[in-house]
């Protein structure tokens, strides 16, 4: 058995009556599939109300309608609130048949619903603080972003306050952040192309191995002898320069989109779509426009980062015709991100029309590199949009049709982990979901870690777990900082 892969032991297994998730070496774990909580966490000293007056349904569709008129996906209102998607699904759909005093106002005050509309008395006790803190401009997605920060503030040089300044001994060696880089205050000397290009593969590889730390450390340095290498590029390397710029801004984009530190990632992809359109090649054009795309979105300008992408896979077919399987391959990508996109603005046919003709498009590109969509990462996004879509029984569905040792790329399997576990605590069944947690933890630590919708996931199991069924949840909540 490798160190470092996830055994599967069949789909059938996986989701059956038992499952089973043999994960590096260590023994089974075994999913329960059918067992549901019967009880709903509660909260110390905070009154029970009861659903007859008004009934859970009737809750459940105002909280509905609140959320629409809002613009709110599930899992937007659920940060409001410090509760997970699926636990907004539950309520909304009229699952929860008690309610304490604190959830009620939270959600009250969340959507500006006058209290006496969902029963509570003007004599209601004031409502704590959810769990979940937002950065200013943030998209938190359950997670808290100021432990996460503070996790990495040695590797990315940040913290929630500012710029970490560096020893003025180390200044030379080492930039104290990434804003350092951008904003001139951190310089390099240029590189030749080969070894900038070697210097990004190694972060790339990095970040698609999950070790978000180490690529972290490298970013930094990077970015600034890429820039100092397309600034000092003579005319006839300039454009190639650009072209290295732009990836490097690419890869920072990206870590910084999976740490949401969204407001540093407008900044690294603005430069990267700059520094793509100087250097004139498609297909890097294409990656960074699809990294803007997913900021807006990020930032709750969903239109605008769907004209976007689909802009972009548009301008990539009519410079290129699509001749060569790599541009096919960006194409069907593209595709994907726009059925993404179309599920978070929750246009259902949209979303799906979309991710079938990204599925043709991967499939005629065939294989081009590891770096490429594949008809397999395609059968994950459709594990992503069901979910998104609130359609978790077909999000448990396809996954169920996913073998995730077959995904090279760990990032591409932290996906994979992640929309498993969160639509199977979706369905209503935490044991699995759980399970699927521990299997994401055992083959991409970091993922869990440090990304939100762990953290979040794990929070929300531990608080409803108030049988103490779910066995290692609140020794996993403190490996992860979130007990």
């Amino acid at each position: 058995m490798r160190t470092g892969r996830v055994q599967w032991t069949g789909s059938r297994q996986l989701f059956g009556d038992r499952a089973v998730w043999n994960a590096t070496g260590l023994q089974e774990l075994q999913l329960i599939s059918h067992h549901r909580s019967t009880r709903r966490g509660e909260e110390a000293a905070l009154t029970t109300v009861p659903s007859p007056a008004p009934a859970a349904a009737e809750i459940g569709s105002l909280l509905r309608r609140a959320r629409s008129a809002a613009g709110l996906t599930l899992e937007e209102a659920g940060q409001l609130v410090g509760y997970s998607a699926a636990t907004m699904s539950r309520w909304e759909n009229g699952r929860r048949r008690d309610w304490t005093v604190n959830e009620l106002l939270r959600l009250a005050e969340a959507y500006g619903i006058p209290p006496n509309h969902l029963g509570l008395a003007a004599s209601s006790p004031p409502v704590a603080q959810p769990t979940v803190r937002v950065s200013p401009g943030a998209d938190n997605s359950g997670g808290d972003w100021m432990r996460r920060r503070d996790l990495l503030a040695g590797a990315l040089g940040l913290t929630a306050s500012g710029a970490l300044a560096p020893p003025a001994d180390a200044a030379a060696d080492n930039p104290a952040t990434i804003e350092d880089v951008i904003f001139g205050r951190f310089t390099s000397t240029p590189l030749p192309d080969q070894q900038l290009a070697a210097k990004i593969a190694a972060t790339r590889a990095d970040f698609r191995a999950c070790r978000y730390s180490q690529a972290a450390r490298r970013l930094p340095r990077l970015l600034a002898q890429a820039e100092a290498t397309a600034h000092n590029a003579a005319a006839a390397q300039a454009g190639q320069a650009s072209v290295r710029l732009a990836q490097a801004y690419c890869v920072a984009t990206q870590l910084l989109l999976k740490l949401y530190d969204d407001g540093m990632a407008c900044a690294t992809a603005d430069r990267a779509t700059q520094a793509a359109r100087g250097g004139g090649d498609p297909i890097v054009t294409a990656e960074a426009t699809r990294l803007a795309a997913t900021v807006l979105r990020r930032n709750q300008h969903r239109d605008s980062a769907q004209r976007l992408v689909l802009q972009a896979a548009q301008q990539l077919g009519s410079e290129t015709g699509l001749a060569k399987p790599r541009e096919v391959a960006k194409y069907g990508e593209l595709l994907a991100v726009a059925a993404y996109t179309a599920a978070m603005r929750d246009d259902r046919d949209t979303a799906w029309t979309l991710l079938g003709e990204a599925e043709d498009a991967t499939r005629r590109a065939g294989t081009v590199d590891d770096s490429q969509l594949t008809t397999l990462d395609l059968a994950v996004y459709k594990i992503s949009v069901a979910r998104v879509l609130g359609d978790f029984g077909s999000a448990v569905d396809y996954a169920r049709q996913v073998d995730p040792t077959k995904i090279a790329s760990p990032e591409r399997r932290a996906r994979y982990w992640e929309d498993t576990a969160l639509a199977l605590h979706g369905r209503g069944r935490p044991e699995a979901a759980f399970q699927a947690l521990l299997a994401a933890e055992r083959d991409t630590p970091q993922e869990v870690r440090y990304r939100p919708w762990a953290q979040g996931l794990t929070q929300d199991l531990m608080t409803a777990d108030t049988r103490g069924t779910l066995v290692g949840v609140r020794d996993l909540a403190r490996r992860i900082g979130v007990a």
